[in-house]
């Protein structure tokens, strides 16, 4: 297997360490993280240019990051179990 091009930026996190690695231009088959020597990644692919599947993915996935929001699927039950602690 050999590497693939991309169209924007692709991010490669090991999933033992959690080191990142970055590419822009080709992702190669089979990568070795450089802190652990770990060889599965998690891959996270990012759009350089805004298309209508790149923004309606965005939007899809994103999170209100406002102080004092809570998760999308947190309850009140959940929030008064932690309370509980």
């Amino acid at each position: 297997m050999g590497s693939r091009n991309v169209n924007g930026v692709v991010t490669l996190v090991c999933i033992t360490c959690g080191k990142e690695l970055y590419f822009t231009h080709d992702v190669p088959a089979a990568a070795t993280c450089t802190q652990c020597a770990g060889t599965v990644f998690r891959t996270f692919s990012t759009p350089t240019e805004p298309d209508e599947a790149a923004i309606d993915a965005l939007e899809v996935q994103a999170r209100s990051m406002a102080y004092g929001d809570s998760s999308p699927e947190t309850t009140r039950g959940d929030v008064r179990d932690l309370d509980l602690l």
